[in-house]
């Protein structure tokens, strides 16, 4: 009965995350080209715009690729994607405009419930182009009712040299269909001899399965010179579904506290369509 009922809370946290993260497909724009784990080819296209009040309305343009080789045993996937230079969602005050590309190969090397690893060697193109290898794990575990996931990749890129970036996710199931997360981020380079921080809070409800929405904050830093917070943001992420299973509308009206402006509040308006297909 125990190991039951602990299989089935194991499930259902499965179930829940693996849920939140495909409503809110997180992917596109906070992680390099694509997530380890295998789930078969797909294509992602997205429009996404942000209006900083005051300033002229930015777009962007972005496609991602994973393409599984044949006769590979699903081990080999060709990925390609456009990426903007360090731009992420949290970072308002950046343009999404200088959009880079990037194309590699990836291959498999573990796929298990409890491990997923892959090397990836490409390019990221540009003037002049950027050649990189890189190492990433991920071990999901369970702590009591928490399901968490940790995350370490080991990188080299040309022009930045080597670096690694660490990651914690901590999901919590509030009822079937609310979810309170927890993240942290921390990037290093060797190069510049400090840490980079990120740390996040979110509390997901998906209402039905045509509307979900997030209450999203998060905190910016490094440890340049001491351990030091740059940006806070506060914010509600609203995403529907508005064809079918494949095709998303998203507006994301956020507050922007960053130590550049004074700490002055600085609200933005984010929107994006998003379209998804894949054949798992």
């Amino acid at each position: 009965m125990a190991e039951r009922s602990r299989r089935w809370l194991v499930d259902h946290l499965d179930a829940l995350s693996g849920g939140i993260d495909s409503f809110f497909v997180d992917r596109f724009f906070n992680d390099d080209v694509t997530e380890i784990r295998g789930q078969g080819s797909y294509a992602r296209v997205s429009l996404f715009t942000r209006r900083e009040i005051g300033e002229p309305v930015d777009y962007k343009f972005g496609i991602s690729l994973n393409l599984e080789l044949p006769h590979t045993n699903q081990r080999l996937n060709l990925l390609l994607q456009s990426e903007d230079q360090g731009v992420r969602e949290g970072d308002l005050l950046s343009s999404p405009q200088n959009v880079t590309y990037s194309s590699a190969l990836r291959l498999i090397l573990q796929e298990s419930e409890r491990w997923s690893s892959s090397v990836d060697a490409g390019v990221r193109w540009g003037v002049p182009p950027d050649p990189f290898v890189r190492v990433r794990a991920r071990r999901p575990f369970y702590a009591s009712d928490w399901n968490v996931l940790f995350g370490q990749e080991i990188n080299y890129y040309t022009q930045a040299g080597y670096g690694a970036v660490t990651s914690l996710t901590w999901d919590f199931p509030l009822t079937i269909h609310r979810l309170f997360r927890l993240e942290s981020d921390t990037e290093y380079l060797l190069n510049d001899d400090f840490f980079h921080l990120s740390y996040g809070a979110g509390l997901y409800h998906e209402i039905n399965r045509i509307y979900a929405y997030a209450v999203l904050a998060g905190a910016e830093g490094n440890t340049e010179y001491d351990v030091h917070f740059e940006e806070y943001t506060l914010g509600v992420r609203v995403r529907r579904k508005v064809w079918k299973e494949w095709m998303f509308a998203e507006v994301y009206p956020q507050m922007l506290w960053a130590e550049d402006n004074d700490w002055e509040l600085t609200p933005v308006l984010m929107f994006r369509l998003e379209a998804e297909f894949s054949n798992p």
